[in-house]
């Protein structure tokens, strides 16, 4: 009996120190305060989008801002090339505004250099508009996290929120 006792207590020390090695810090969450200013015309070349996922169909990226600078009204669309948040987190950090979270979707920075395409699969409505990215930022606070991490870091990107897990 002390023996089984001892193996449990064994196993579950081992899950243990697991889960928390799991939810040790990848990615801090950015902290930013930006300005507003009106929606104009992005400048091409090296930026840095203030974005969140696009629900609409075509471009998978929503424009908010750029450079610090947030727009009143969001209305423009991109996609992204090379590095991006949506190829390397979880859905439920990019894609789902969860009920929990007060219905807002995670935003990102993403840095690179932005340009104009032409061709069948781009246009002014959906979005014609790539940004070859070379980096990400999360903003602070994360939100979104599954139900099976209620008190999962507001400020940080653990092992768990990615979908390969081997970081």
């Amino acid at each position: 009996m002390r023996k089984i006792n001892l193996t449990l207590i064994s196993a579950a020390l081992i899950l243990v120190a697991y889960l928390c090695v799991q939810e040790l810090p990848v990615k801090h969450a950015v902290s930013a305060e930006f300005d507003y200013i009106p929606k104009g015309e992005l400048p091409l070349g090296e930026i840095e989008i203030i974005s969140e996922h696009s629900d609409a169909s075509g471009a998978d990226w929503k424009i908010l801002g750029y450079n610090n600078h947030l727009f009143p009204s969001a209305n423009g669309y991109m996609y992204v090339e090379g590095a991006n948040p949506m190829d390397e987190l979880s859905e439920f950090l990019t894609i789902y505004d969860q009920g929990s979270s007060g219905g807002k979707k995670n935003r990102f920075i993403l840095k690179g250099v932005l340009e104009k395409r032409e061709g069948p699969r781009y246009n002014e409505q959906d979005g014609n508009l790539v940004l070859v990215s070379k980096e990400w930022g999360i903003l602070y606070p994360i939100r979104g996290r599954d139900v099976f991490r209620p008190l999962a870091s507001v400020s940080y990107l653990s092992k768990w929120d990615y979908k390969d897990s081997s970081r």
